[in-house]
């Protein structure tokens, strides 16, 4: 019985340990988009395509980022726990894999998040300055831990039996 219970620890200790990569990840990505995007609100006066053209630019930025990161954690952390933590390949794979696509997930929606968080207090006639800063750590912080989460449930507990 005991045998089980510290497999099963072990293993969510290993989920766990990935979670700070994707919280770190996108709260930068969201705070260098929020940058981005309140440097163009003072410098412009932008039209409803300018502000569309810029949350899809910032968008492909953070899926191209997201997606060469997410690969690089897939193959990088799938290794580590295969050749450093005597983990099975499966085992090594599957979670590096739900890393991986957490971290593409979260990058991405970080991005358009810190994009259009600022683009919105603009309209409502609050400095995006000062308002956005916490709103987007609070949000992109919900939406990596929700998406890690999420797909460890669906990945790894509900498919694999992990």
């Amino acid at each position: 019985m005991w045998g089980a219970f510290e497999s099963v620890v072990a293993q969510l200790t290993l989920i766990i340990s990935f979670q700070s990569l994707i919280l770190d990840m996108a709260g930068n990505v969201g705070t260098q988009s929020l940058a981005v995007t309140i440097r163009v609100l003072m410098d412009e006066q932008l039209s409803g395509k300018d502000k569309a053209l810029l949350v899809l630019k910032e968008g492909r930025v953070g899926l191209a980022n997201g997606f060469v990161l997410g690969l690089l954690s897939f193959v990088f952390i799938g290794l580590y726990l295969l050749l450093l933590k005597g983990q099975s390949g499966a085992l090594a794979f599957s979670l590096s894999a739900c890393t991986g696509v957490a971290l593409t997930l979260s990058i991405l929606l970080s991005s358009v998040t810190g994009t259009v968080v600022p683009l919105a207090f603009k309209k409502l006639k609050v400095d995006p300055a000062v308002a956005s800063g916490p709103l987007i750590t609070t949000l992109n912080d919900l939406v990596a831990v929700v998406t890690y989460y999420g797909l460890a449930w669906l990945l790894l507990i509900r498919t694999l039996g992990i």
